[in-house]
């Protein structure tokens, strides 16, 4: 890991780790170098007969047939919605997988010697699951993005979803979700609505500054994620890593709820920030650990925002670590470029001003977002 090379740049802690995690960042992006307004994407839906489809062929897909090369070109399971997502409301599922993608992981599978079959894949990691294990996915989609992230290596996918399967329960993840929703609720035992009391006071103290939440869309429905540096407040790791999971839940939650998609955008903003802001590199470290180990396949794209002059000479030195295929999904928003790119994927009457926000928007309110706010929804949403 190319971190230990690079222990001064901490500064960089959650831009940094989540760009440079080749798990979480895979999606479809473009390296500022290769940027293409005009690109389109095809997304697949993924209906409740368990097929897949392009958009044109939603009536093929509807009957549970599929053409023999869509069904052998990738495998979608159905998510049910449970916990805070349990609604049967709920838009239909689109996975933000590209055909360039899926072309790409059957090519590295080859290249490592894996043989890349998705239905199969998937398989063979449900069929290595304890009940105990299935029951604590995190979703029923949770198999086939660990067999994407780790391009058809399917043992390393089985090992890794374990491990996460017991991570979200040692971390209490669905505690740290539902924290603020049932820190009251006289259902449950005086000493768990304490606990979860607890969580809720720690992620509002660490929220306190706003350096982290949720504001709007982009142009497709993926819930947009707000990470600027220069607001840290807190030196204490444990609280940290529980306010950044349950950022990333709740994403994740509003894009399921706006779209029917499963990834997010991440938008990371350098105004404020000093020297002083530089977090410990036990933290980074540990970050790295969750994004890229527990999210895999969660990020669609991440754009940073008017970077500061000591970042690039950063990036200079550690691009050459990082896997070639993150680099195409990192953009850099700078000059009339960054600002095209903006505009191409935003609403930039809804975004910050540090994602092209053209209007002066409500000012962050940590309480409102946390407390009043639904699970389900960005700040300033309802």
């Amino acid at each position: 890991m190319y971190f230990s090379s690079v222990n001064n740049f901490g500064i960089y802690i959650t831009m940094t780790v989540l760009l440079s995690s080749r798990s979480l960042a895979r999606g479809l992006f473009h390296h500022h170098n290769d940027f293409d307004i005009n690109n389109s994407y095809q997304p697949c839906i993924i209906t409740h007969s368990g097929t897949s489809c392009n958009p044109n062929k939603l009536g093929e897909a509807s009957t549970g047939k599929s053409s023999g090369d869509e069904k052998q070109h990738r495998t979608n399971i159905d998510v049910g919605s449970r916990r805070l997502e349990d609604d049967n409301n709920l838009p239909p599922l689109i996975d933000d997988c590209s055909e360039l993608d899926h072309s790409r992981r059957i090519a590295i599978a080859k290249s490592n010697g894996f043989d890349y079959n998705e239905e199969q894949g998937v398989q063979t990691i449900l069929d290595a699951l304890t009940p105990h294990e299935k029951q604590h996915m995190s979703d029923d989609n949770m198999p086939l993005r660990h067999y994407r992230a780790d391009k058809g290596n399917v043992q390393q996918s089985i090992r890794k979803i374990k491990a996460t399967i017991q991570w979200r329960q040692e971390f209490c993840v669905e505690d740290i979700k539902r924290c603020f929703r049932d820190r009251n609720n006289p259902d449950l035992p005086i000493e768990k609505q304490k606990e979860l009391n607890n969580l809720a006071e720690v992620i509002a103290k660490e929220n306190e500054t706003g350096k982290i939440y949720i504001r709007g869309y982009d142009k497709e429905g993926r819930a947009v994620l707000y990470l600027t540096p220069g607001r840290e407040n807190s030196r204490c790791e444990i609280d940290n890593m529980r306010h950044l999971v349950y950022h990333l839940e709740r994403a994740i939650a509003c894009t399921r709820h706006k779209s029917g998609r499963q990834k997010v955008c991440i938008v990371i903003g350098y105004q404020g920030f000093r020297i002083e802001n530089a977090p410990p590199m036990s933290v980074v470290k540990h970050t790295l650990q969750i994004l890229q180990g527990h999210y895999p396949e969660r990020m669609f794209r991440a754009y940073i925002c008017d970077p500061p002059l000591v970042f690039r000479v950063f990036w200079n030195v550690i691009k050459h670590f990082v896997d070639p295929a993150t680099l195409e999904k990192i953009a850099f928003c700078t000059g009339k470029e960054g600002k095209a790119l903006l505009e191409r994927d935003f609403d930039t009457n809804t975004t910050e001003r540090q994602a092209g926000g053209r209007k002066t928007l409500r000012k962050f309110c940590s309480r409102e977002f946390l407390y009043d706010t639904p699970h389900h929804c960005t700040f300033d949403e309802i």
